[in-house]
């Protein structure tokens, strides 16, 4: 296997997974166990042989929470990723198990902010939205149109 330096150098120019814009500074990506979608060593799901990504759940409620095993074998590919879902509790306790595992357990301690917006922001997405209530007629002036624009039936 080719050392995490050497496939970046490859990867960095040429990749299925990068996403360039005009006008964007950035240059984007869309790689599994990327955490930000930024196209950078540090964050590449690819290149690290630790790697951590977070995606929602099939079922529309939860996290998925995949890691990449550090020590792989050259013809060991599907045991090349773990996955574990979270799908009890609320916001806090997902905030508070990605954490644990991604820095707690000695992983990838760098990642933990990144990985807890992530959790946090697809939580948020899959929260319902709530319509605001109907705004109430005030004073005496309005109440009297209000009257006025009602049919008698």
């Amino acid at each position: 296997m080719a050392s995490q330096d050497l496939q970046w150098l490859l990867v960095r120019n040429n990749s299925s997974f990068l996403v360039k814009q005009k006008g964007l500074g950035r240059i984007f990506s869309r790689e599994p166990r990327n955490l930000v979608q930024l196209h950078s060593y540090k964050y590449s799901g690819i290149v690290n042989s630790k790697a951590v990504g977070i995606e929602s759940a099939k079922s529309g409620k939860g996290l998925v929470l995949t890691t990449k095993n550090s020590k792989q074998g050259s013809s060991a590919i599907k045991a090349t990723k773990n996955a574990s879902t979270i799908k009890k509790g609320g916001g806090r306790r997902a905030a508070g198990v990605v954490s644990n595992v991604v820095a707690k357990k000695g992983y990838r301690a760098d990642l933990t902010r990144a990985a807890v917006v992530r959790a946090s922001a697809i939580l948020r997405s899959q929260r319902g939205r709530t319509q605001p209530p109907a705004r109430k007629v005030r004073g005496t002036g309005s109440r009297k149109v209000v009257k006025v624009e009602q049919p008698v039936a």
